[in-house]
């Protein structure tokens, strides 16, 4: 047990990098600071001549139910919401949404984990 503590305690700096709340419009991670527990989705973000798309991603410490309703605002507005399991250690890509972009964009997601902690994600200009 104290080796897998040791290995654990090992993956927490990558894990935070990886597991950050909210994304600038240029699509880095923000992770929080070293006191808060490790949120188990984060926004993955490209932008293209004319179009934008973000990816919902987990990676959880543990295995867990999370529900999630995510909007992206363009040129159009595209929305998805989710209620799946998400095991531990598994990068996964929930959700992927793409749209076209003249001018400003806006993803929000809103996100609710097995133990009730909920956060919203945002990425772009959002009000």
């Amino acid at each position: 047990m104290r080796n897998f503590v040791q290995k654990l305690a090992a993956g927490v700096p990558a894990l935070a990098i990886l597991a950050g709340g909210t994304v600038g419009g240029g699509g880095a991670a923000q992770a929080g600071s070293g006191g808060e527990p490790q949120q188990a989705l984060s926004l993955n973000v490209a932008e293209t001549a004319g179009n934008v798309e973000i990816q919902l991603i987990a990676l959880s410490s543990v295995t867990q139910q999370i529900e999630y309703e995510i909007e992206l605002i363009g040129n159009s507005r595209a929305r998805h919401s989710g209620n799946t399991s998400i095991p531990a250690g598994d990068r996964q890509v929930l959700s992927r949404l793409t749209t076209n972009v003249t001018g400003t964009w806006c993803a929000r997601v809103n996100v609710t984990e097995a133990s009730g902690e909920q956060y919203t994600l945002t990425a772009g200009e959002c009000e």
